[in-house]
């Protein structure tokens, strides 16, 4: 059949041969006929370069990284001494502490917990839970059970008002483990309180009832931002 072919298109074959070399010289000859009819200034325009270099020093980690100033201190303040020097309220002052070590404990489980789905699905709001929410959530609980100066508790995993102790002076609302659905690639995630005192509670308090609020961002380190008398530190 190849052969065939050959024989019956054999006699065409010579005028595509030569056809081929003259496209070829059309498509060169072109851009200089072009180029000799631009005037000279329009000449120098088209072959000027199109990008304009930056500046070497308008690169590298220096520019697209954030640096710290600090520079190292011989001493640091304590959080003990800075909630004595900023926190007037001393009941209020233990409370903050008892949220401290429970974030710490929030640290030390996402170190060690399996990022999957939790088993019993239990949100009101229809979000996913992970076991890592069931637990930073349990967590929670179980520190403010034992702390007496909190009268009750709130969470963002099960939205009711529960009793801790009844003589206690603070309630305080949590999401446990805020932005979980990004933790599985390693992201920071945080905890997010609200502290109110016993004469508004929960229900129906609105922010400016809050006697003070926390955050924690969990990440390759531990920071806590904490509202105190002369704002937030």
């Amino acid at each position: 059949a190849s052969l065939s072919y050959m024989t019956k298109y054999q006699h065409r074959m010579p005028m595509i041969r030569s056809t081929v070399p003259m496209i070829f010289r059309i498509v060169l000859v072109l851009p200089v006929v072009q180029g000799l009819s631009l005037p000279a200034h329009a000449r120098s325009m088209r072959t000027a370069p199109s990008t304009v270099r930056m500046q070497e020093d308008a690169f590298g980690a220096s520019h697209t990284s954030f640096y710290t100033d600090a520079v190292r201190q011989d001493k640091y303040e304590l959080l003990d001494d800075v909630l004595e020097a900023k926190l007037a309220d001393k009941e209020l002052v233990q409370v903050v502490k008892t949220m401290f070590d429970a974030c710490g404990t929030i640290t030390e489980a996402l170190r060690t917990e399996l990022v999957t789905v939790a088993e019993k699905q239990a949100s009101v709001f229809g979000d996913v839970q992970l076991g890592v929410d069931v637990v930073a959530d349990n967590l929670m609980w179980d520190v403010c059970k034992t702390e007496p100066l909190i009268k009750e508790g709130a969470s963002e995993e099960e939205p009711e008002v529960r009793t801790m102790h009844e003589d206690g002076k603070f309630c305080v609302c949590w999401d446990p483990l805020d932005g979980s659905s990004i933790v599985d690639n390693n992201w920071a995630v945080g905890t997010i309180i609200g502290i109110w005192g016993s004469a508004t509670g929960i229900i129906g308090a609105t922010g400016r009832d809050q006697v003070t609020s926390m955050v924690a961002l969990y990440g390759p380190r531990t920071t806590m931002f904490v509202r105190l008398d002369g704002g937030v530190y």
